[in-house]
């Protein structure tokens, strides 16, 4: 099927604007012309886009597939124009967005962190936040975008699956890992970190305890701050941790961290790219979102 641009356009303004009449001036076009449009892109789907309840309009659910659709369509578009456009001009101004600090350890974080010499009128703002302080603060409009860390629903965001999140039970000394494997939690010590026990609870699930503890969650052993303070504990001795597993990678294959294996697959959670419904970004930030893209496709 081919699309127009255009009619694309038109419904995702509707999308926004929640009437065809507001879409209209919205546009500069008439509202027969936004309804001609409507109707098209019905005819070419043969599918209803929206459903009228009262004075009020509603996605269907295949308008809220085309929502999605359409949103990345256009932006890669746009992106695409923009480049075009702008080869001769180096993109400038400011940049916002933030992760929790797990993700400070991904290639892909690297690679945009080696590409920052490439932008010299780019300002990076990089905020280290928790899933919930992210989403609290792109609603605020102080962020251009986050990454969040499991599956999250929020009408005003919109969420971009990454990738996934992995996580490992590690300890300097397997013996810290025992109490773990035996279900004998009353030895169990545990190194914490901040949002440490989502991971806890993923991992548990993957390694098959979590019927059997999850209404007597031991307490941590060693509380600090930072997920950096927390790896080197777990490498003093400390105690044991859950830990992103690209956080360690070279720990575990220098064996100053072993690992317990979990037993039903993979113990993860995803990863999402958020940011407000709606709204449309400086064609630097699009810069810098597709630069993070391709870098994950490369990893």
């Amino acid at each position: 099927m081919d699309f127009d641009l255009y009619n694309l356009r038109v419904f995702c303004q509707v999308v926004r604007s929640q009437s065809f009449s507001a879409a209209a001036r919205e546009m500069g076009i008439t509202q027969p012309t936004v309804s001609q449009k409507i109707a098209g892109l019905e005819a070419d789907l043969g599918k209803k886009l929206f459903e009228r309840v009262g004075h009020e309009i509603h996605l269907t659910n295949t308008g809220k597939e085309l929502s999605v659709f359409a949103s990345e369509l256009l932006e890669k578009a746009e992106f695409f124009s923009n480049q075009l456009k702008n080869r001769e001009t180096s993109p400038e101004g400011l940049v916002r967005y933030a992760m929790p600090e797990s993700c400070q350890w991904t290639p892909h974080y690297r690679k945009i962190m080696a590409q920052i010499k490439d932008f010299p009128k780019v300002q990076f703002d990089i905020r280290i936040l928790t899933s919930e302080q992210i989403i609290e603060n792109l609603l605020k409009g102080e962020l251009d975008f986050g990454f969040i860390i499991g599956e999250r629903l929020n009408p005003e965001l919109r969420f971009e699956k990454f990738s996934d999140e992995k996580y490992a039970a590690v300890a300097a000394d397997r013996k810290l890992l025992t109490p773990l494997s035996d279900g004998d939690l009353s030895n169990l010590r545990i190194v914490s970190y901040p949002g440490w026990e989502p991971f806890f609870t993923a991992w548990a699930k993957a390694f098959g305890i979590w019927e059997k503890i999850k209404n007597r969650v031991p307490t941590p052993t060693v509380k600090i701050e930072t997920l950096a303070g927390a790896i080197h504990a777990t490498q003093e001795g400390a105690g044991l941790a859950i830990i992103p597993t690209q956080c360690v990678a070279a720990e575990l294959e220098s064996k100053a961290l072993v690992e317990l294996a979990v037993k039903r697959g993979t113990a993860s959670r995803p990863v999402h790219l958020a940011r407000r419904v709606g709204e449309k970004l400086p064609n630097r930030v699009e810069l810098v979102l597709n630069l993070l893209r391709k870098a994950k496709q490369e990893d």
